[in-house]
């Protein structure tokens, strides 16, 4: 999970839904990335990763910017992104860069960045049993999270890089132009 700590970007539907999958035998390390806020601190974290048995398996990071933050997306299996409301959220593109299969909400942009079975999983917000059953089937299976990031990867690079961006800004200026 990579965002600010809020309940619109789904904190709490995630740690809800780790804790249904501990509870069905599931070891796991999830690692929380971004800034406190006033909503949820680290205190208010900590309190709501005890409420729900989660110590040592729910963990806050704090915020990580650059080479810090590419390594927890180099580090890890899976991306989760549970929020309630995006634009066009780049976390996403950040994970497809890192190979990474993402199982997020279907808000905004989402759906133009994950097609859902193919290189991540869409759940309907605020859907804990969703996010469960998606990120079990990851967890189950660690040929199709290499398959599913490949697939993200490979969008990435045909989508969502800078130069593709510049193109299709170049393509989009000259139909107007001419």
């Amino acid at each position: 999970f990579l965002s600010n700590l809020l309940v619109d970007k789904g904190v709490l539907v995630l740690l809800d839904a780790l804790k249904i999958l501990k509870e069905r035998g599931y070891s796991f390390v999830c690692n929380f990335v971004g800034g406190e806020t006033a909503e949820i601190d680290a205190a208010r974290f900590a309190e709501e990763v005890e409420k729900r048995g989660l110590n040592d398996m729910a963990v806050y990071l704090g915020k990580k910017y650059g080479a810090e933050k590419n390594e927890e997306y180099r580090k890890s299996d899976v991306f989760v992104f549970p929020s309630l409301n995006e634009a066009f959220p780049l976390v996403n593109l950040e994970a497809m860069e890192f190979k990474l299969p993402i199982v997020a909400s279907g808000v905004g942009g989402v759906t133009a960045e994950i097609k859902d079975g193919e290189n991540g999983f869409v759940c309907e917000p605020g859907n804990t049993d969703a996010f469960v059953e998606s990120i079990s089937k990851l967890l189950d299976d660690s040929e199709l999270r290499k398959r599913m990031g490949e697939i993200g990867y490979k969008k990435f690079l045909d989508e969502f890089t800078i130069k593709k961006f510049e193109e299709g800004m170049v393509e989009t200026l000259l139909k107007n132009v001419i």
